[in-house]
């Protein structure tokens, strides 16, 4: 069996271009804050980054978010991590789309 280099995988689309396509994933939020304004922008980065930041404490110690977390069902305490786990990733996402409409305003 030949092995699969990375230059001959297909690259995933950004989340920018996802949501700049019709249908794609946050396209419509992405049609929203083309409106923006490059400084409602970056502020709008900025939040998202502190956003992160919170998720990432609450995930180093649960105990900031949820005073009971010990006390939870494991499933449900892994269920927990998994969804600021995927906050995080969202927020990231936006941020490229963010920065990405930041550099079509600047274009």
């Amino acid at each position: 069996m030949r092995s699969v280099k990375a230059a001959e995988s297909p690259t995933m689309p950004s989340p920018y271009e996802i949501a700049r396509t019709p249908g794609g994933k946050h396209h419509g939020w992405y049609l929203q804050q083309k409106l923006l304004s490059v400084e409602e922008l970056s502020n709008g980065i900025e939040s998202f980054e502190r956003q992160i930041a919170k998720h990432e404490g609450w995930i180093a110690d649960p105990l900031t978010k949820t005073a009971d977390f010990y006390g939870f069902d494991p499933r449900r305490q892994s269920a927990l991590v998994v969804g600021w786990r995927q906050d995080i990733q969202r927020h990231r996402d936006c941020i490229e789309i963010l920065r990405s409409v930041i550099m079509e305003k600047k274009a």
